[in-house]
């Protein structure tokens, strides 16, 4: 029984494929449209994918910045810099203290305001206590309590939480998700109404075999696999070529890239597809393609057969 299905369906594999040879201009219109459908999804997949990788490999871990009083004395700065190291420390992963003398040298050999600031009196700056949390409590709700806690240690002035530039990165990296789920919905349904129409329009030219296929007691699986088979290869060459055009797509924009990244010093490189990602597109578009001719098929032949 085995062997007879197998021979079946090379049978009618071959069959098919031989259809699809002598039919190939309407098909490779059919298999194009599905490819150029299934790109969108594809590039903004990747367009998510980069803009989180660049995330990253660019942007630092979040930092908290405590600025103690200025009217501290050396040996209290010490305790509240010796109490912000013991606070928390399960949460703390590096702790830096910048005196008031270097913050005030810093700022002189990077700002060029040397003379201007050798007519001060007193040092305008602040000591400086940066934090560097563990990976575990880098989240934002993690980082506003713990600011907020540091917030309440005597001898605190500020803590300021440098995260704008994640809230930014945040935001932006959801707007790209969004876009591409929206973009991959209704492309999938753009890919399934073209396989469905090519596939009813087959199954409307193949009408007078269906007609001779029932007379002899076929099964109505048996008459729809010819099409089912049809709409799995539409959506295998549709995602073969997607990957293609996304592919083109990135080896376009990768020139663009470099040169942006050569401009502020920084290495990056665009990526593509790996194995696993293929696979997964190949495969939801063989799905697609096969759902779509399978409603399309049954419900034409019911309406041929008169059950419909």
């Amino acid at each position: 029984m085995k062997n007879l299905l197998n021979t079946q369906s090379r049978y009618i594999l071959r069959a098919v494929w031989q259809d699809l040879i002598k039919r190939k201009f309407s098909v490779l219109l059919t298999i194009l449209v599905s490819a150029t459908s299934l790109t969108i999804p594809t590039v903004s997949y990747l367009l998510w994918k980069n803009t989180h990788y660049a995330a990253a490999q660019f942007y630092p871990e979040p930092e908290l910045t405590v600025y103690l009083h200025k009217n501290l004395a050396e040996h209290d700065v010490n305790a509240v810099v010796e109490r912000l190291r013991q606070f928390e420390s399960e949460k703390i992963e590096k702790l830096n203290y910048i005196s008031r003398q270097q913050s005030l040298d810093e700022f002189r050999s990077w700002s060029g305001f040397g003379e201007a600031l050798d007519i001060l009196d007193d040092n305008p700056l602040p000591a400086v206590v940066v934090l560097k949390p563990k990976a575990a409590f880098s989240g934002a709700e993690a980082m506003l309590a713990l600011r907020n806690d540091l917030q309440n240690i005597k001898g605190v002035q500020e803590v300021r939480l440098d995260n704008g530039w994640l809230e930014k990165l945040t935001a932006l990296t959801q707007l790209i998700a969004r876009v591409a789920v929206t973009c991959t919905v209704l492309m999938f349904i753009a890919v399934f109404l073209v396989i469905s129409n090519s596939v009813r329009s087959d199954v409307s030219n193949s009408r007078a075999s269906i007609d001779v296929m029932q007379l002899l007691g076929a099964t109505d699986y048996f008459i729809a696999r010819p099409f089912l088979y049809s709409g799995m290869l539409y959506g295998f060459f549709g995602s073969l070529m997607a990957i293609l055009f996304s592919l083109m797509t990135i080896s376009y924009f990768t020139g663009v890239v470099r040169y942006v990244s050569d401009m502020f010093t920084v290495k990056f490189e665009l990526h593509g597809f790996n194995l696993s990602e293929i696979c997964l597109i190949i495969t939801l578009s063989v799905f697609l393609g096969w759902l779509a001719a399978k409603l399309a098929t049954n419900r034409h032949i019911q309406k041929i057969s008169g059950r419909y």
